[in-house]
């Protein structure tokens, strides 16, 4: 790929050409410790990543400068996730394997680059969201049972947080159930959930059947993928 040359003397000129480049998306997996991270400091990690990397990350102008980049679908804290996208603007285009190796060799060894490509599909176009929700309970029958008699209930009004609040909702219409999985200890329900700007977390779901199950259950949520809403995959 060949490399767009800037003049740093130019700055009015550069940003013009910058600007007129295209964004590329780095498509990444938080797994192990890493889902422990909260959104801010995966930020930050990144930031010091890139750094640390050297690659030519655009910064923003003004008073206050700062690497542009951004996230498609922020996740909830204690999540793992194959398919984390971050969008960013570069000063000159590079290799993107380069990049990829550059970026892995920076990063936490539970944070890894796995793509770079240009960016294909807007944030705004996101739909929905893939899980795979891995349970351990005590029994794996006796809460399979239970769980699924909960799912197929015509309305299941859960408590959902907003910045203005608390207000009831209904999320029987924004998750579908796929497939399940059972095994001697556990159960993994691949599920797909609403997602982008009415952007729904499993653990709405999973909390309100957790507060009436009588005993202690582990919870593993891994994001699988992200859709668009034709279900064509968000790249």
């Amino acid at each position: 790929m060949s490399n767009l040359q800037v003049n740093p003397l130019n700055t009015a000129e550069n940003n013009r050409k910058i600007l007129e480049m295209p964004n590329i998306r780095v498509f990444y997996q938080k797994k192990g410790r890493a889902k422990y991270i909260s959104h801010l400091d995966i930020t930050r990690c990144m930031q010091r990543s890139l750094k640390r990397a050297k690659i030519p990350v655009w910064y923003t102008q003004g008073f206050n400068p700062h690497m542009y980049m951004t996230f498609a679908l922020p996740l909830a804290l204690g999540y793992e996730s194959e398919c984390e996208a971050m969008d960013l603007r570069l000063t000159q285009l590079v290799d993107f394997e380069r990049m990829k190796t550059q970026l892995n060799q920076a990063l936490p060894v539970d944070i890894q680059v796995v793509k770079i490509a240009l960016q294909n599909h807007k944030p705004q176009e996101i739909a929905k969201a893939s899980y795979a929700i891995t349970f351990l309970p005590e029994d794996v029958t006796d809460f399979e049972q239970q769980f699924d008699e909960f799912c197929n209930q015509s309305e299941i009004v859960v408590i959902k947080k907003t910045k203005k609040g608390t207000k009831p909702m209904d999320v029987k219409p924004e998750f579908e159930i796929l497939t399940k999985e059972r095994l001697a200890d556990r159960i993994v329900y691949h599920m797909v959930f609403t997602a982008g700007q009415k952007n729904i977390n499993p653990t709405l779901l999973t909390d309100a059947f957790l507060q009436r199950y009588p005993d202690e259950v582990i919870v593993q949520i891994l994001r699988k993928q992200i859709y668009l809403q034709d279900n064509q995959i968000f790249e």
